[in-house]
């Protein structure tokens, strides 16, 4: 199961959690020891804090939980195996296992992870680091980047705007310009998340021209999503020292090409699109089928055909480098 970070016990005498999700929640803190081995020091949230360190298990992701009925609902106990936290989980269902692989989910945010490996890092640039997984008794770790505003760009276009009437709309109003225009929008209507981390910046689009018109303005919308993710993988390329190997995509807006297109182009990476809509509960499943035998191996989850896409970089690298920096100076207009 995909576990939110709330617990809420019913009369229980121990909680339970899995480490990834534990360590989202800040219940433990990363530490090293000499020699290169890693431990958890207990600091307890607000949900548990109630409870006394001794009341507080960490079991692995594919540890078993138990057994469940759901309340009678079932004719007979089903084994609870397979808790991760939700970003955790879709990595894992991407089948991430190799340090530089990455995924990020396109939603109203975005959720940007990549495998640094088995020894955890530390980021000076605002990337978090985090627990994805315990495996054979070892951990996995991986950086963190949220961006604020992905998804929630285009549904401002439509909801606010007016501009669009669909979501779908953006992909063939951006296919019908040749280029952008030197139109940027950048959607810091929250402020920006990673890398920049300013509360104070503020949402603008940048260019605009008599010769501008709302096609403009939508393919900068999906524009600025690519954007977005290539500025935290850069961060992360710095911090890990190794170079990102794939980036896998999920959530809604995968199914736009145009966007993932032109992510894989601004991103110089290969990128795989999943075509399930949902991939956060499908890692957990994977976790639980590890735990309970179905399969024996990471190596066997990474065969299984889980429908993908394949989009290669095909725009020239010195043209994503001159649309980059022109993001790059549009970003720096909003604070």
């Amino acid at each position: 199961m995909a576990s939110s970070d709330r617990a809420s016990p019913r009369d229980i005498r121990r909680i339970i959690r899995g480490i990834a999700n534990r360590e989202r929640t800040t219940a433990l803190t990363l530490m090293s020891r000499p020699g290169g081995s890693h431990n958890a020091a207990p600091r307890c949230p607000s949900s548990v804090a109630a409870y006394p360190p001794a009341a507080i298990e960490v079991r692995a992701s594919a540890a078993d939980f138990g057994r469940t009925t759901v309340e009678g609902a079932l004719p007979a106990e089903l084994p609870i195996c397979g808790v991760m936290g939700d970003s955790q989980a879709a990595l894992f269902a991407q089948r991430a296992f190799s340090p530089g692989s990455a995924k990020v989910t396109l939603g109203t945010g975005s959720s940007v992870l990549l495998n640094v490996g088995e020894a955890p890092r530390r980021s000076g640039s605002g990337i978090v680091t985090t627990v994805a997984w315990v495996h054979d008794g070892r951990p996995t770790y991986a950086f963190e980047g949220i961006i604020n505003c992905t998804g929630a760009t285009v549904t401002w276009l439509r909801d606010q705007l007016g501009l669009i009437g669909t979501s779908e709309e953006t992909e063939a109003l951006a296919r019908g310009l040749p280029d952008n225009g030197g139109v940027y929008l950048v959607p810091a209507f929250v402020g920006l998340g990673a890398p920049y981390w300013r509360e104070d910046a503020r949402a603008a689009i940048v260019g605009l021209t008599p010769h501008a018109t709302r096609a403009h303005v939508a393919r900068a919308a999906l524009e600025a999503i690519a954007y977005q993710i290539r500025d935290v993988l850069d961060a992360m390329a710095v911090e890990s020292g190794a170079p990102l190997v794939e980036l896998s995509a999920d959530g809604g807006m995968v199914e736009n090409a145009f966007l993932v297109q032109f992510l894989a182009d601004v991103a110089r990476v290969a990128v795989r699109a999943s075509t399930l809509p949902e991939l956060s509960a499908l890692g957990a499943a994977l976790a639980g089928m590890l735990g309970t035998g179905v399969h024996a191996s990471l190596e066997s989850l990474e065969r299984l055909d889980l429908g993908v896409r394949q989009y290669s970089p095909a725009m020239p690298a010195a043209q994503a480098d001159v649309l980059y920096a022109g993001w790059k100076r549009a970003v720096a207009r909003t604070f």
